[in-house]
């Protein structure tokens, strides 16, 4: 899972790299004809530019998820919710690393350079805090929940959680 993690961030960093390399900043590129462009807009908000001013609070909510996510590996997660949290804190990282490196954690922004014109543009990091929090979501209801150790089976067959 930590890898899983590190290569979304590797992903989404190179991406970045590549976007900010070849297309000036402000600025946008057709890739499909009236479908998908690749664009250089730096947000220093959150998704959909919302929340701007708030990026050392969006850089402490990134860190907090890397280490809630370092934190669900050490419980061993079910697939669904470990897979999950792995493509969240990989997001996390990239964005977080890119506030950091394109103006520090208090006042940084991050690049977003996947636009579909009736969408607000994104990154390949937050694609995957999205796709990891669905994961999450459909883990809750898919996975078998086990008792904790050391709760006693109530007279119903479920355990005690008092």
């Amino acid at each position: 899972m930590v890898l899983l993690a590190l290569g979304i961030t590797a992903v989404d960093q190179l991406t970045k790299l590549a976007i900010v390399h070849f297309i000036p900043e402000g600025t946008s590129r057709p890739i499909l004809d009236h479908v998908l462009w690749f664009s250089d807009f730096r947000n220093p908000g959150a998704a959909f530019g919302t929340l701007r001013g708030f990026s050392g609070v969006l850089a402490l909510a990134a860190l907090i998820g890397v280490i809630a996510f370092l934190a669900v590996v050490v419980r061993d997660p079910g697939r669904f919710s470990g897979i999950g949290a792995a493509v969240v804190a990989g997001g996390a990282l990239g964005n977080l690393i890119d506030r950091i490196v394109r103006g520090g954690p208090i006042n940084g922004s991050v690049v977003d350079f996947i636009d579909v014109h009736f969408w607000p543009a994104f990154n390949v990091a937050d694609s995957a805090i999205t796709i990891g929090a669905l994961l999450i979501l459909v883990a809750s209801f898919l996975e078998k929940k086990e008792p904790r150790a050391g709760a006693e089976p109530r007279g119903d067959g479920a355990p005690d959680r008092a």
